[in-house]
């Protein structure tokens, strides 16, 4: 049994969805010192071939000379995030971490070429001329690089740094996993719920060794519904003392700012809670999402009109309240219908939580709509169905999961359509959620945002093992996107990938009230 199926008929959670929407190589003392300005500045040349200042810096590689910009030949694409070099082509980059290049005795390599150890300036000419400390040619394959003396001086104090530079949040033992959850206020039940369960899955997997003999430590900063408090608590968790990714933040209306602030310091975020998934990778480079958002949904809710009902070139239309985020859902929408030939959509909006009963009963006589697609709250679609009660001809009327359990109504038999997640095929593996939930004595009035929880948990720790000892977070990125059909029992199963960052998009399509549903998408 999924969890999806278990809120239609014990849980109460379409009030959340609303106010959702609504509101290297280690060192036995392995640490994440700030980087200096000169070394972050360094840092910069270093993964990206291009210069803090903005200005390009250009190479040449190869017996031709040929030049090329900065950026499509970084020093971290053959040497790795630690510098230590890694095999590929039949090319083997050496290692250029300071102490091994400056080692006292000098060096002896494969092809016969020896010569004494590196200094700062002679690091600087291998880099600029291609030769080693001997006036050796370096390898053709070593491009050689335009750098101004400031940028030189940069890469020089980073190099120093580089084979001790980790990602915050990480020690030879621990690893610190931040998130954002209401603790005090209205939705304090909901986000103590999520606390717990995120604390005693992680305390599990600690009891077990932990990821690679580093136990999780869970770090929660507080959303408090006020804007200006809230970013203060992320700051803190991103900054003060920083954690190496984020596991479920609950952002409410804030989800921007915070994804913002998050892609600009490369945090990762696992399964943001959230119905407005980013889709723009422009915007989003390190955040995973779990489920397909709303605007996933209203796709699959015009495919089902057009695919199961066989409605095509009618009066379909949207109600919903004033809000920025569904800005995007009402277009999805609108886009999906003209592509598909549905017919052009109305809309017709209000003030959020205040629903205008008889000016809407108003409108829908007037445009007598024969399709509605609503998103509002569960109290205000009951007074749509009694506005649209006089209308002659009875519209089917889609809703959302997230938003409302939907309502019984002989008037509208059959004629209310339920959107939500796909429910998980392996009923097997959400035992394990449920035992949790036994064994650690945790609430079960919030079940639906615990399995969200469990779920990006699951997902995270899955990341991790796969990235292995030498953790970074660009890694950790890198290995989430390769994950595919993977399955926790209570969502359908999560594939991603370099562009594809929504772990599932499949939707579902049930009739209300006798829950007998169809898939959609």
């Amino acid at each position: 049994m999924s969890y999806l199926r278990l809120d239609m008929k014990k849980i109460n959670n379409h009030t959340l969805g609303w106010l959702l929407f609504s509101t290297v190589s280690l060192s036995p003392s392995l640490s994440a010192e700030p980087l200096t300005d000169a070394e972050a500045r360094g840092k910069k040349v270093y993964l990206t071939g291009n210069s803090a200042s903005g200005k390009s810096i250009n190479v040449t590689i190869g017996a031709d000379s040929i030049t090329l910009p900065g950026t499509s030949l970084p020093c971290i694409g053959c040497h790795g995030e630690d510098g230590k070099g890694r095999p590929e082509g039949g090319i083997v980059p050496t290692d250029i971490t300071y102490p091994y290049l400056t080692l006292a005795y000098g060096h002896s390599h494969d092809n016969g070429r020896k010569h004494r150890a590196f200094s700062d300036t002679s690091i600087i000419t291998a880099i600029k001329r291609g030769l080693d400390p001997d006036g050796n040619k370096l390898d053709a394959a070593m491009p050689r690089y335009a750098l101004s003396n400031n940028d030189a001086a940069d890469l020089i104090a980073y190099l120093k740094r580089l084979a001790n530079d980790v990602d915050p949040g990480v020690t030879d033992t621990t690893l610190r996993i931040g998130t954002l959850l209401p603790i005090h206020g209205p939705l304090a039940e909901i986000g103590l719920a999520m606390k717990a369960v995120l604390q005693a899955y992680f305390d599990e997997v600690n009891a077990q060794g932990g990821i690679y003999h580093r136990k999780i430590q869970l770090e929660v900063a507080e959303f408090t519904g006020e804007a200006e408090s809230t970013m203060h608590n992320v700051r803190r968790l991103f900054e003060n003392d920083p954690v190496f990714a984020m596991i479920s933040p609950f952002a409410g209306n804030l989800e921007q700012d915070i994804l913002a602030l998050s892609e600009s310091q490369g945090i990762p975020q696992i399964g943001p809670y959230t119905l407005f998934p980013e889709t723009s990778s422009s915007k989003s480079q390190s955040a995973f999402y779990l489920l397909p958002g709303l605007a996933n949904e209203a796709r699959a809710m015009v495919d089902y009109a057009l695919d199961a009902l066989h409605l095509k070139r009618i009066k379909p239309m949207v109600i919903s309240p004033e809000n920025g985020n569904l800005k995007q859902v009402v277009e999805a929408i609108e886009q999906h219908s003209l592509a598909r030939g549905l017919g052009a959509v109305s809309k017709l909006t209000y003030m959020q939580q205040q629903y205008p009963a008889q000016t809407m009963a108003v409108q829908l006589q007037q445009q007598d709509p024969e399709l509605i697609f609503f998103f509002g709250s569960h109290a205000e679609f009951e007074l749509l169905l009694k506005s649209a009660e006089g209308l002659k001809t009875k519209p089917t009327i889609f809703i959302s999961a997230a938003l409302t359990d939907g309502a019984s109504s002989q008037v509208f038999k059959d004629k209310i359509l339920m959107s939500r997640p796909a429910a998980s095929g392996n009923p097997a593996t959400a035992n394990a959620f449920f035992r949790l939930i036994q064994q650690h004595n945790l609430s079960s009035q919030h079940l639906s945002t615990q399995a969200l929880a469990y779920s990006a948990a699951t997902l995270l720790v899955e990341g991790l093992q796969r990235t292995g000892r030498e953790l970074s977070r660009k890694k950790l990125i890198k290995n989430l996107e390769t994950l595919y059909q993977v399955d926790s029992g209570l969502m359908p199963s999560l594939s991603f990938g370099p562009n594809r960052h929504i772990g599932s998009t499949a939707v579902e399509i049930i009739v209300v009230p006798n829950d007998a549903g169809t898939s959609a998408k």
